[in-house]
């Protein structure tokens, strides 16, 4: 069976070559140098591509897309700081690279197999909210990895991952089914020519169907604007973040002194303990509606997960100033589909960001409900469906269905509350 790489949205990730040196932000995947702007004498093509002795296809220098991408970016790999297999980033190098053994921190978008969410002992404080009383919460760091539970798509090494390579959700409202098979290549998702997007994201990402039919979203897609390009930096790809500005840039992390256990894995708002003045998550470190954008853009193929798309269910039609639109349902207001019928919100500061990482979670589903949670289509298997927390403690770190809890409560009593 083929396996390839989902390399998605929230993601830290970046392509990188294994053969020549680059810098760890950007490296050869930056537009302008691909597309000629910038020169017309680049040298990048070979770092990934040979015009006769091409050993995959389109060029390959390796022997497919899922190698030569964990050349760099896998536990072994020595091209870039971000290691999407372990789900770290390391401190950058004397050449900016991966010549440095100390890690950052961990990888927002969690790892293909471990990552070091320490799903098992979230933290959250109540707060009063005008005559309401909210929840905010944090999902720590663990200091080593542990096996991941699920994954966009499984490695091997990553035992207790069963890949789908389902597109859930995938057409209009009111299709047929839960979506078609799909194939997955790290270009499905990502520009490995650079494109200026945030985590070089395809505007059009472009599965390959092999059961059913994949509706792409129309042109030009949906845009995850990033800031420019800092020279001679490498970013900050880890849950490490501040209020303002955000961290940024590795070297941010590094002069603040922050261990690699530090940061926030539900990253919901900043600071993760605030009760006033708190502002919404951005890591492309742009004062727009990242959460608009990313809801998006998961859209793109998941388009009858969310409730902020259009009647047509087009989600490039999506009005990112106010990240919502009738007529497409939600909690409370049903849609014509007979399996996403009822749809949790997705509008304002949550996007799927929040509760789901991106490329692998070892959060563990051991609970009577959780462990046998059916799959859109029916199927059972035990995942953790990219979730932060144990069993459904999703939920719970945003929601007191009992409306018991009072404000200035902290569970587990006596957690600390150190910010980041």
């Amino acid at each position: 069976m083929r396996r390839w790489t989902l390399l998605l949205a929230g993601a830290a990730l970046w392509l990188f070559l294994a053969a020549i040196p680059a810098l760890a932000d950007g490296g050869p995947h930056v537009a302008a140098n691909n597309s000629g702007v910038s020169t017309l004498t680049a040298d990048g093509c070979a770092g990934c591509h040979r015009a006769h002795t091409a050993q995959g296809p389109l060029l390959l220098a390796a022997s497919d897309q899922e190698a030569l991408c964990l050349s760099c970016h896998g536990a072994t790999g020595t091209g870039a700081t971000t290691d999407v297999e372990s789900g770290v980033q390391y401190v950058p190098g004397t050449t900016g690279l991966r010549d440095s053994t100390a890690v950052l921190g961990a990888l927002r978008g969690g790892g293909f197999v471990d990552a070091r969410i320490d799903a098992a002992n979230p933290i959250r404080v109540a707060y009063a909210s005008g005559t309401s009383v909210r929840q905010s919460a944090k999902v720590p760091v663990l200091a080593a990895g542990q096996a991941v539970t699920s994954a966009h798509i499984a490695l091997v090494g990553a035992a207790g991952v069963s890949a789908t390579h389902k597109a859930w959700g995938n057409g209009a409202l009111g299709t047929a089914g839960s979506g078609p098979a799909v194939d997955l290549e790290c270009a499905t998702c990502h520009n490995p020519h650079g494109n200026g997007m945030y985590r070089i994201l395809n505007p059009v990402p472009n599965p390959t169907a092999t059961s059913g039919t994949f509706a792409a979203v129309a042109a030009p897609g949906v845009s995850v604007t990033d800031a420019a390009d800092p020279t001679n930096a490498t970013r900050n790809y880890t849950v490490i973040q501040l209020k303002t500005p955000y961290l940024l840039l590795a070297s941010d992390v590094v002069a603040g002194g922050y261990a690699a256990t530090a940061g926030d894995y539900l990253h919901r708002k900043l600071p993760w303990n605030g009760t006033s003045g708190t502002a919404n998550d951005a890591p492309n470190g742009l004062p727009i509606s990242f959460d608009a954008q990313m809801n998006a853009w998961c859209a793109s193929c998941h388009t009858r997960y969310t409730t902020s798309t259009s009647a047509d269910n087009n989600p490039s039609a999506i009005d990112y100033a106010t990240d919502a639109l009738p007529g497409s349902g939600s909690f409370d207001t049903p849609t014509a589909d007979a399996i996403y019928t009822y749809r949790h919100s997705t509008t304002s500061n949550k996007p799927c960001t929040t509760c789901h990482v991106a490329h692998g979670s070892n959060a563990v589903m051991d609970g009577a409900y959780s462990s046998t949670f059916p799959y859109p289509d029916g199927s059972t298997a035990p995942s953790s469906r990219l979730l932060k927390a144990g069993n459904r403690g999703t939920c719970q770190l945003c929601h007191d269905p009992t409306g018991t809890i009072t404000a200035g409560t902290v569970l587990p009593t006596g957690a600390p509350q150190a910010v980041p």
